[in-house]
């Protein structure tokens, strides 16, 4: 594999890399874009950089099995995929180390998220939120709501996108917690 890994390379159809110098090569040329990429997601010099080079080690590491289409962006994917789970385990940890002292607070912070939450829920129009309903709190997917509503799977997404959408809106001044917590439930 002696191209180089510019975007209309044959490098973008990878079925493995080779060799050490196919896997230095591929380092070389996407390094510096994927950290910028990361810094400018976290806004942290060692995050970013932790996280590139934690996907160029998986990549070494996996280089036998990968099968990969369009190696800019299975990179940038697995960049962006690496600086949401980041961010979902600085939530919870920041959780986890709450001191004493605010954890009395907590229980009526939730009643407050809930409410909020609840009354966004309301604006709805009915069917948008009883299929984001189905999807969200009951664990379903946009299939299993199809079939059981008797609606196309695609008008199913539809409404889970619409119900997201509206949510941010009306949710837009309440704390980051609570959009993270909608967000980081999956269809």
């Amino acid at each position: 594999m002696n191209s180089d890994f510019s975007h209309s390379s044959g490098l973008n159809s990878l079925p493995a890399i080779a060799n050490k110098k196919d896997f230095e090569e591929l380092y070389r040329e996407y390094w510096q874009r994927l950290y910028d990429f990361a810094l400018a997601k976290t806004h942290n010099k060692d995050v970013a950089e932790e996280i590139v080079q934690d996907l160029f080690v998986t990549i070494w590491e996996k280089r036998n099995e990968l099968k990969i289409t369009s190696i800019q962006s299975y990179l940038f994917v697995s960049v962006r995929n690496r600086v949401i789970t980041y961010f979902k385990q600085k939530i919870f940890a920041d959780l986890d180390t709450a001191s004493d002292s605010v954890a009395p607070d907590y229980p009526l912070f939730l009643d407050e998220l809930e409410a909020t939450l609840q009354a966004a829920l309301g604006q709805l129009p009915q069917k948008t939120r009883d299929i984001f309903l189905l999807n969200r709190f009951e664990g379903k997917s946009a299939h299993e709501i199809s079939e059981k509503l008797r609606i196309p799977e695609r008008t199913v997404e539809y409404h889970i996108t619409q119900a997201l959408r509206q949510l941010k809106s009306l949710l837009r001044n309440t704390t980051t917690i609570l959009v993270a917590i909608i967000s980081s439930i999956t269809f």
